[in-house]
């Protein structure tokens, strides 16, 4: 109707203050939980610390507590449907995974295909048995998935702790994780921020600086890619916690310790993949 006005703002969308917003949505702004980078920055460093001794036994102990944590907080971290189900299956993936590597440390990527078909083969199972008429179906097989891969990067550590280079490929990858961490300031920015970037790119120099200069104090061997393992290793690890920087349920503790642990296991195919590359003997 022609009497009636349109009142400035109107049609546009108000902020809480009534002040007239733009159509246009800003990026998400993504608070810092100094905690979660801590506890990536302390579960790299015992994991490191640890692989340096040349214990198998140790470093699965070691292994078993971030991959609990994660298995556990997994499903808070991600608000996924059916969590009890959700969280089982997880806890046993990681049963799955860590048996070979305790029984046969030498061969455990043997036994990982096989372990890998189990944890999937348990995650369609539940969702098979599941009776709340299965919501988010995709979403919830693709998100146990996705743990099934983290937990599976993080045995890829087992093997490589059996031989010097291994031992040395493991540890300076650790170190360039835990020293990525610093970086984690750049979480409390807006992705598009010129700090944020910044600190992306802070942390790839970090990991391959500290990676070298681990390996040159500690390492008993000659590796001649650890600068491009450590940058990659710290700038995934980064990565990661970038990405769920952004998730509301993060405030919960579980969730915080399940993306520390996160974003520390997936380093653990950075790791053979640089043992790899120097043709460590692992068998």
């Amino acid at each position: 109707m022609s009497g009636i006005r349109q009142q400035p703002g109107q049609g546009q969308g108000q902020s809480p203050a009534g002040r007239p917003v733009s159509g246009r949505p800003r990026p998400p702004r993504r608070p810092w939980r100094p905690s979660v980078s801590i506890v990536a920055c302390l579960i790299a460093a015992a994991l490191g610390a640890v692989a340096h001794t040349g214990s198998t036994a140790l470093t699965v102990v070691g292994l078993a507590v971030p991959m609990t944590m994660l298995a556990i907080g997994w499903v808070s971290l991600l608000r996924l449907p059916s969590p009890r189900g959700t969280t089982i299956v997880q806890l046993i993936a990681v049963v799955v995974l860590l048996v070979p590597a305790m029984v046969r440390p030498r061969t455990t990527l043997e036994w990982l295909p096989a372990a890998v078909a189990v944890a999937m083969i348990a995650t369609f199972v539940h969702q098979l048995v599941r009776r709340d008429a299965r919501p988010r179906l995709v979403e919830s097989v693709s998100a146990s998935a996705a743990g099934v891969a983290l937990l599976s990067s993080a045995v890829c550590l087992v093997p490589l702790v059996t031989a010097d280079a291994g031992r040395d490929a493991v540890t300076a990858v650790m170190a360039a994780t835990a020293a990525a961490t610093l970086a984690d300031i750049g979480l409390g920015r807006v992705p598009r921020g010129i700090i944020a970037v910044s600190c992306a790119l802070a942390s790839v120099l970090l990991g391959a600086v500290v990676a070298v200069v681990v390996h040159t104090m500690f390492g008993s061997s000659d590796l001649p890619v650890v600068a491009l393992a450590g940058g990659i290793a710290g700038g995934a690890s980064y990565a990661i916690r970038q990405i769920q920087s952004v998730l509301p349920s993060l405030w919960g503790r579980r969730a915080q310790l399940a993306s520390a642990a996160g974003s520390v296991l997936c380093t653990g195919a950075v790791a053979y993949g640089l043992a790899w590359l120097v043709d460590v003997p692992l068998g």
